[in-house]
């Protein structure tokens, strides 16, 4: 096809199912634009990705120093419970000593644990005597001589 030189080429007609298709294709392929996110009044946007601006860098800083402080503080504590340790077993090696002290600690638990289940024996043991008296309170005078009779007989049987 020629085009005449001194006419300008114009496209064939399209009809309005073919322009509409055009469209779509024409819009979906087209990238759509970023929006910035919207400011808060009175505050900058910060953190928008590699855009970081000066005051999230000094928050980002100062949370990080917040943090290095914790760990300061808490290696500090463990070095003062290690030294604790290792004066009360004697033991120079860290490790051990650490050893040494849980068992100290377990052995002290079981005693102590030891100590609870003989208290709960005794109190049950007490309560139960309790409702003893309290059964032989109930009983009047003929049922309390014939109980005493009883255990005479069973005490000379023995």
């Amino acid at each position: 096809m020629k085009v005449p030189p001194n006419k300008p080429h114009l496209p064939p007609p399209l009809s309005s199912k073919e322009v509409g298709k055009e469209a779509k294709k024409v819009d979906e392929a087209a990238p759509k634009p970023t929006r910035a996110a919207p400011a808060k009044a009175g505050k900058p946007t910060i953190g928008r990705g590699p855009e970081l601006d000066a005051r999230a860098i000094a928050v980002r800083l100062a949370a990080l120093a917040t943090e290095a402080k914790k760990k300061e503080i808490a290696h500090e504590e463990f070095e003062r419970i290690l030294e604790e340790v290792i004066n009360l077993t004697g033991l120079k090696n860290a490790q051990g000593a650490l050893e040494e002290a849980n068992r100290k600690l377990q052995k002290e638990i079981e005693l102590e644990l030891e100590k609870i289940k003989a208290n709960k024996e005794l109190m049950d043991e007490a309560e139960g005597w309790q409702k003893f008296a309290d059964l032989l309170s109930e009983m009047n005078e003929g049922q309390a001589g014939a109980f005493l009779d009883l255990l005479k007989n069973e005490i000379r049987a023995l």
